[in-house]
């Protein structure tokens, strides 16, 4: 490897990137997300715990966020996926200052969702005032054409999947939803993050894929995986298995949502010239390492002084990344790219035997006319939203088209 990495010089992030088929594009030509995970956090506590999680986007941390960058940038990397935003700020600012860097954003949504702990509780936790805070944050992030896409995480765990993946794909389906009013320009992707073990992984996969195109489905996958420890390989490490079920499951676009497995010791980062190869690139377009800054957990690429959590310096395995992206940039699109992209729109994918979750989702907790009043000061044929239930005029199942799911939540004013 050259001793001064190749790093390509940032295009602005000024092309939306959309999906098309299983894959992802700016314009023309397929878009490889090359992230890393960007949390910072606040000031270590007296008996030395980390703080908690700021949002790294709003105008008080402008200047905290053009430093970190830096490292990003040095890395040549061109996207970002963060973990909070507050629905509250302006975030004008830094989605300028990193489109003109050419750093794309994967914005967190529903983050505060309380995963139900049994399935009689899905309508109590997808509340009216929740969904709001999100439509508020929704609403402001789609203006951005470096919005890369929102991303809804699975917070619950493998015994209430049913129950959490119902609320899960609520949200999706609202969310697209609500873009379509607020937006109808520009389709900005809406994924979601399985945290799923590996087992039940391609089953989750599954169900937030299946049905029509306009079912609520999602419009990509994130995984985690964290099976690459150490040196390894595309059969060593699971990772051609994944990728063989997942071509099986489904034909969603996919992405690694985190990826960097630490065994104590400096990361080699092999699994960066697997992921942006053909071994991959027929499934996957990328995905987002983790993670930039230390939190004590010996992950960061980026050590951060413990007193002042000002001072940044670049850690063990900072150097190996940016030699295995170096190398990644090097490469050529045919080198990287695999196969024939595989048509997602017009596929009708199968919902997962044995999940008790079928194709039901908790209903919208309020009436969608009330709402989007708050968010578009047009008359009620401009904004297609008539009242709930009524069948003369635009209504918001004109928007969701044949989406059942959606028709029901229309036309149940609460």
């Amino acid at each position: 490897m050259p001793n001064l990495p190749f790093r390509p010089k940032p295009i602005p992030a000024s092309t939306p990137i959309t999906t098309r088929g299983n894959a992802f594009w700016r314009d023309s030509q397929r878009f490889f997300v090359k992230g890393i995970s960007y949390s910072p956090h606040t000031n270590i506590d007296e008996r030395g715990n980390l703080g908690t999680l700021i949002d790294p986007l709003c105008d008080d941390h402008l200047l905290e966020l053009e430093r970190d960058m830096d490292f990003v940038l040095d890395l040549g990397l061109n996207s970002i996926s963060i973990y909070h935003i507050d629905h509250d700020q302006s975030h004008a600012k830094a989605m300028k200052y990193l489109e003109e860097k050419g750093i794309y954003v994967m914005v967190p949504l529903f983050a505060n969702l309380r995963p139900p702990k049994v399935r009689s509780e899905s309508c109590a936790v997808y509340d009216l005032d929740l969904i709001i805070k999100n439509f508020r944050l929704t609403h402001e992030m789609a203006q951005y054409p470096n919005t890369l896409g929102f991303i809804i995480s699975d917070h619950g765990n493998n015994s209430a999947m049913g129950n959490t993946s119902q609320v899960l794909r609520a949200c999706i389906g609202d969310t697209k939803a609500f873009l379509q009013l607020v937006q109808p320009a520009r389709k900005i992707p809406v994924g979601v993050s399985p945290r799923h073990s590996q087992s039940e992984l391609h089953r989750s996969i599954q169900y937030f894929s299946a049905g029509e195109s306009d079912s609520g489905r999602a419009d990509f996958c994130a995984n985690q995986c964290f099976s690459w420890a150490g040196p390894s390989s595309f059969q060593v490490s699971g990772w051609k298995h994944m990728v063989e079920l997942v071509t099986q499951t489904t034909r969603i676009p996919m992405l690694l949502g985190e990826y960097g497995t630490s065994l104590g010791r400096r990361r080699p980062w092999d699994e960066v010239s697997c992921l942006y190869s053909p071994d991959m690139t027929g499934v996957y377009s990328g995905g987002f390492a983790y993670t930039l800054l230390e939190a004590n957990n010996g992950y960061g690429v980026v050590e951060i002084d413990t007193d002042t959590r000002r001072r940044r310096q670049k850690g063990g395995d900072y150097l190996n990344l940016k030699r295995r992206f170096a190398a990644v940039h090097q490469r050529s699109a045919m080198e990287i790219a695999n196969g024939e992209v595989r048509t997602y729109e017009d596929w009708i994918g199968e919902f997962p035997t044995g999940w008790s979750t079928g194709d039901e989702v908790p209903p919208f907790p309020g009436n969608w006319k009330e709402v989007m009043r708050q968010f578009l000061p047009l008359s009620d044929e401009r904004s297609g939203c008539g009242d709930a239930g009524e069948e003369t005029g635009p209504s918001i199942n004109s928007i969701r088209k044949n989406l059942d799911v959606l028709s029901i939540h229309s036309t149940t004013p609460h």
